[in-house]
């Protein structure tokens, strides 16, 4: 069994100058990529460079090892350190940075609780503690430069949990049955929710 506790996951997101990732999301486009850095329980001796792509109603995620010294440069800006990296992701995420100046925008830091069913890899999670920040300290899990998203006094849950159900082509029927509680399920991104609490008190990254 998982720890009920969860694990810390922490991602910096990137968008470039017209923040067309943001807007793509809130638009509902069919097709859109958003690209970020990610690693768990603070430890930055495995770092990935993720994409991840929505197509129609399917949603894939590509992934690369990047080195720290990539992942701090790109966290100061600094594009350079990234052009030594083979990965083709990492070679595809370098050319955006040259031609649409790709930038952090926010880092995304949550507590997950995690259960695969092996009938059509389905991974079902449950993300607590979601918070928006503007330092590497904040991807560490300090609090000092981060606010809290969910819950907050305008999602006044306690306790309260962000479900996720993903798989490969198709649900299980007594999975959408355990969801029919009345309520009207929502494709609710932490990438947008975080943004829009870090532009409510003035912050950028």
């Amino acid at each position: 069994m998982p720890d009920p506790s969860g694990y810390f996951i922490a991602s910096l997101y990137f968008d470039d100058l017209h923040d067309s990732a943001y807007y793509e999301k809130l638009s509902g486009s069919a097709n859109r990529k958003k690209y970020r850095i990610r690693f768990y329980g603070g430890d930055t001796s495995r770092i990935r460079l993720e994409c991840k792509e929505k197509i129609a109603d399917r949603i894939d995620k590509r992934s690369a090892p990047i080195s720290a010294e990539t992942y701090f440069g790109l966290l100061q800006g600094n594009i350079a350190p990234l052009a030594a990296e083979e990965h083709p992701l990492a070679r595809e995420f370098y050319l955006l940075n040259t031609s649409r100046a790709m930038r952090p925008r926010v880092a995304v830091t949550y507590r997950r609780e995690a259960y695969i069913h092996p009938l059509s890899n389905t991974r079902i999670t449950f993300d607590k503690e979601l918070r928006a920040g503007w330092t590497h300290e904040a991807m560490c899990h300090q609090f000092s430069d981060s606010i809290p998203i969910f819950p907050t006094d305008e999602f006044p849950y306690p306790g309260g949990v962000i479900l996720e159900i993903k798989y490969d082509e198709y649900i299980a029927t007594y999975i959408t049955d355990a969801l029919h509680t009345g309520n009207i399920p929502l494709a609710a991104s932490k990438y947008v929710l975080c943004r829009d609490g870090l532009q409510r008190i003035g912050k950028v990254f």
